[in-house]
Parts: structure tokens; sequence; C-alpha cells
């Protein structure tokens, strides 16, 4: 896919930029935040590439399902508690789009049970 003209990207840029991001109505500070609108623009951008392929949309994909899982771990949690979704360890199975993960929590209690 080639790339649009230099004035309309620029104008496109300038739009992109007082828009306020992907949510309506958008806020200025969100203009950079994509949050869930990231895998499309993601595979967008690898299209405009020339790289998009199945290896590149199990790699998308994979990291969808991790932050979706990474995100329902930190709701929820006591404000200012253990951030305990943060010592979470993935590791990544990009051919089935998905990942194994071993939950803070785990390791906690068998380093406890070590003690």
């Amino acid at each position: 896919v080639p790339l649009p003209k230099l004035e309309n990207r620029i104008s496109s840029a300038e739009a992109d930029a007082e828009s306020g991001g992907p949510n309506d109505p958008g806020r200025v500070e969100d203009t950079h935040f994509l949050g869930s609108h990231q895998w499309d623009a993601s595979r967008t951008y690898a299209k405009i590439a020339g790289v998009y392929d199945e290896e590149t949309e199990n790699f998308i994909a994979t990291n969808k399902a991790i932050y979706d899982h990474s995100g329902s771990r930190r709701k929820g949690l006591f404000p200012g508690g253990r951030d305990t979704y943060r010592d979470d360890i993935y590791v990544r199975d990009d051919k089935r789009q998905g990942f194994d993960v071993k939950l803070a929590e785990e390791a906690d209690q068998v380093a406890a049970a070590s003690v």
C-alpha cells in the first residue's frame, strides 16, 4: 500500500492532533492513547509497511490477548495496594494466539510454602 501524498498526510496529522483521540467525544490528552483501537492500527501500519502476514497477525493477536488479560488483572485491585499483576509472567505462544501465565499469587504461595 503506497503512502498518501505528503499534503494529505500533513492535513491528516493536523486533524488527528486536534481530534482528541479515538473516543467520542475526544480529549486532547487521549490523542495518542489508542487503547483497544491499537490492534487495528497495528494491522494498518503493518500493511502499509508491506509486512502484514499470518505471522504478524498471530503476533498482534497474542499482544491483544496478553493486554486484555493483564487489564482484567488490574481491575478490582485495592487502590494503593500491591499491584500483583505486575509480577505475572507471560510466555507467548503466537501460533495459537495465546499465552501461558504464571500469576504472581501462585509464585508467592510457592515462596511462602518453602519458608
